[in-house]
C-alpha cells in the first residue's frame, strides 16, 4: 500500500460525488468520494493511501489525452519482473511509490531505471484518514466511546 501525507485544500459536493482536493509537497490531486468524511475539513492534514495495483503507468506525452485526474511525473527507481507481473518503484513529489503492472506492458514500454514516467491515480481509488496527533486521538476516541 502506498501512503503518503497530504493537506487538503478544497472540497466540493453535490447531491452524489464530492470532490476533495489535497496537496501534497506542492502536488495538486484530487480524490472522489460518494460520502463525504463528516469529520473531514479544509484545512486537516490527512493521510493518503493507494493501491499499487490501483497505479497506472505512461510514459511520452500525455498531456490532457488521458481522463484520470492525478498525474505523478517520477524516475523510475527500481523495479522486480515476474512471469505475470512487474513491481516498479518511482520517485515522485509524493515519495516513493509502488505500482503493480503485467510484465507484458512492463516490457512493451520498454521500462528501466531511470527513465522518466508519469504515475496515474485516479480519483476514486484514493483512500483518506485523518492525521492525529496523540492528544487529537486521544479526545476522537473518548467522543467515540462515550456512553450516555
Amino acid at each position: 500500500m502506498n501512503t503518503f501525507t497530504a493537506r487538503v485544500e478544497d472540497i466540493k459536493s453535490d447531491p452524489f460525488f464530492s470532490c476533495i482536493t489535497v496537496r501534497a509537497n506542492n502536488t495538486e490531486l484530487k480524490l472522489l468520494k460518494t460520502e463525504l468524511p463528516k469529520w473531514l475539513r479544509i484545512g486537516d492534514e490527512v493521510e493518503c493511501r493507494i493501491q499499487e495495483a490501483a497505479i497506472a503507468i505512461c510514459k511520452g506525452a500525455k498531456e490532457g489525452s488521458v481522463s484520470i485526474e492525478n498525474h505523478l511525473n517520477g524516475e523510475l527507481q527500481h523495479f522486480r519482473k515476474g512471469l505475470v507481473l512487474s513491481e516498479v518503484s518511482v520517485d515522485t513529489p509524493c515519495g516513493m511509490m509502488n505500482s503493480l503492472i503485467t510484465t507484458d506492458a512492463f516490457e512493451r514500454m520498454h521500462l528501466c531505471e531511470g527513465c522518466e514516467v508519469t504515475l496515474l491515480l485516479k480519483a476514486v481509488d484514493i483512500k483518506l484518514t485523518p492525521l492525529l496527533d496523540s492528544t487529537s486521538y486521544e479526545k476522537c476516541k473518548e467522543q467515540l466511546y462515550k456512553t450516555n
